[in-house]
């Protein structure tokens, strides 16, 4: 088995939309481990996407991300990091 980080993000929180993506990943075989809902700092989030600190887009994913509530899970389930990105489908809006 392996574990893998999820943070389901501050629009799909304040949709309402959080258990049906939880469920949804139960559905896929994964088993939450932990789970915890957040609200991030502007420091919390620009220190988890630092690797991004250059690109373009940096200050206004960092605002996003500390705009509101997330949810932060530990998934478990035999190749989870390739089964989460499958789930989660494209990253990038101009692909989404």
């Amino acid at each position: 088995m392996n574990l893998t980080l999820a943070i389901l993000k501050p629009d799909t929180v304040a949709a309402g939309n959080a258990g049906k993506v939880l469920a949804h990943l139960e559905e896929k075989g994964f088993t939450i481990r932990g789970l915890r809902v957040l609200h991030l700092t502007p420091a919390q989030a620009e220190a988890f996407y630092a690797v991004h600190r250059e690109r373009p887009f940096f200050a206004s994913l960092t605002a996003f991300m500390s705009s509101g509530p997330v949810v932060v899970l530990a998934l478990e389930r035999d190749g989870a990091i390739a089964k989460w990105r499958e789930v989660m489908g494209a990253t990038d809006p101009g692909k989404a």
